[in-house]
């Protein structure tokens, strides 16, 4: 899961295709995975570069020429947080109207006009304003490419797509140290800092390839121009057949109860703090790596920036091999809780043997980005009907996001170089994470176990009465 997304991808079998062509399929998924999903992906990867170049740019003496302190810069992006969670859900319900053909380009022109506006800003109040305006127009976009997919994708085809498609942000985190390392060096060309460069280089790009976006994606498959006419039959033929991706969007009178259960139900906010747990670490380490790296006796601002860079593609190589291990085994709990043990690790070595500090954020770094996905995973594969299943995704993002409010202020200038209170706060977020997921995994086994034994107690009656998750042969999932 990422920030942003509200929406829930029901994982099942797909229907019999009888009249679909196999290798005509073959080479539709082909040119989806390789022309539609890869520009999504570069789309993504500039919302992250634009969302983090904050980071970068505090390296470049940023807050002496905006006039502002270190406690008002942590202020700065933590109010990047509270614009997201504003317009999440009115950006999810404006891409049906509009069509992400139109919604998504126009919400890349608009973030990226803010974040090149970033290079103007001489104050407090310009630059509180422009992080909040920034995450208003970044918060629909994640979203707004899942439900793009929808249109394009069966749900049997969805979890690996997405998954591709969000490490296109760990990528980011990793290039965006190099990027700024070199845009940082043009200080005081044309009698800029290097820092407006870095806004000005990272935002205009993004809304040119807005107007280029505007142009490629297609609408729906059967009206794209690279399909030959045989590929656009069998994408439309193939999706109809499919039963169809439920979203927020599609909640009517038939499906608020099953709405409604999501907010009762125990399991959802179990999963909720654990999301929020894992979250605190994610959303600090994304935004101040850069003047943690700094703090390790890096005291070139411009090396600061580029050692930032290494520990992300640590994390790239760790994501996808747990991804693939957790996919293979059909296990999440002690995925989540091994990328867990991981970042621990590592803070432990950030606080008690700073000679290798380097070394522990690395290994921090990496075990980061393994737990959110997977306990999307495990959350998705455990609740159902698929309207309950939408509600408890979007819950489960709400705390995933709210996160970013208290990671945004634990690492604050007067813990610097070593940052120990911000370190100590990420291992107690995820020793809770632990216990809380040890906890979720045996609660799920008794679940399982007393369903076992109403099976065989029930009338059909009983039975027949009980649906989604709550049913008796429904198995939790671990």
């Amino acid at each position: 899961m990422q920030e942003g997304s509200g929406y829930a991808i029901v994982h099942s079998a797909p229907n019999d295709a009888d009249n679909v062509d196999p290798d005509v399929e073959k080479a539709l998924l082909r040119k989806l995975d390789t022309r539609l999903l890869p520009f999504l992906s570069f789309m993504y990867l500039f919302s992250s570069l634009d969302r983090s170049s904050l980071g970068n740019a505090v390296l470049d003496n940023f807050e002496e020429d905006v006039h502002i302190t270190p406690d008002q810069f942590n202020t700065c992006v933590m109010i990047f947080y509270v614009g997201f969670l504003i317009f999440q859900v009115p950006s999810n319900i404006l891409i049906k109207r509009f069509s992400a053909k139109r919604w998504l380009p126009l919400l890349m022109v608009l973030w990226g006009t803010v974040a090149t506006l970033h290079a103007t800003a001489s104050s407090y109040g310009q630059l509180l304003a422009l992080r909040f305006f920034l995450g208003l127009f970044e918060s629909g976009f994640f979203p707004g490419v899942i439900y793009y997919l929808t249109l394009f994708y069966k749900k049997s085809e969805m979890a690996t797509r997405i998954a591709l498609f969000w490490g296109s942000t760990v990528a980011a985190h990793a290039f965006a140290g190099v990027l700024a390392y070199g845009i940082l060096q043009l200080r005081g060309k044309s009698g800029l800092a290097g820092w407006q460069w870095l806004f000005l280089l990272e935002g205009i790009p993004t809304v040119l390839l807005a107007f280029v976006a505007w142009w490629y994606l297609p609408v729906l498959p059967d009206q794209w121009a690279f399909l030959s006419a045989e590929e656009r039959s069998t994408a439309t033929q193939r999706l109809t057949k499919d039963s169809g991706h439920v979203t927020l969007g599609d909640m009517d009178a038939s499906n608020k109860k099953q709405a409604f259960l999501a907010f009762t139900d125990w399991k959802v906010w179990m999963w909720m703090i654990m999301f929020f747990c894992g979250s605190v670490p994610n959303t600090s380490v994304s935004n101040f790596l850069p003047s943690i790296v700094r703090g390790m006796g890096y005291d070139d601002k411009l090396s600061a920036n580029l050692m930032s860079a290494p520990p992300y593609l640590c994390a790239v190589v760790v994501m996808i091999a747990f991804a693939y291990s957790s996919d293979r085994l059909g296990d999440r709990a002690y995925h989540a809780i091994g990328g867990a043990c991981i970042c621990l690790v590592g803070y432990i070595l950030l606080l008690t043997v700073y000679k290798v500090a380097y070394v522990g954020v690395c290994i921090a770094v990496a075990g980061i980005f393994i737990i959110n996905p997977i306990v999307n995973a495990w959350l998705t594969s455990n609740i159902a009907p698929d309207m309950k299943k939408s509600v408890a995704t979007a819950m489960a993002v709400s705390a995933n996001n709210a996160a970013g409010l208290l990671g945004s202020n634990i690492y604050r200038a007067s813990d610097a170089p070593r940052y120990r209170l911000g370190h100590t706060i990420n291992l107690v977020f995820l020793c809770i994470f632990v216990a809380l997921a040890l906890a979720q995994r045996w609660l799920l086994v008794r679940a399982n176990r007393q369903k076992k034994v109403k099976q065989v107690e029930a009338t059909d009656e009983q039975v027949d009465e009980l649906v989604g998750d709550q049913a008796l042969d429904f198995v939790y999932r671990l």
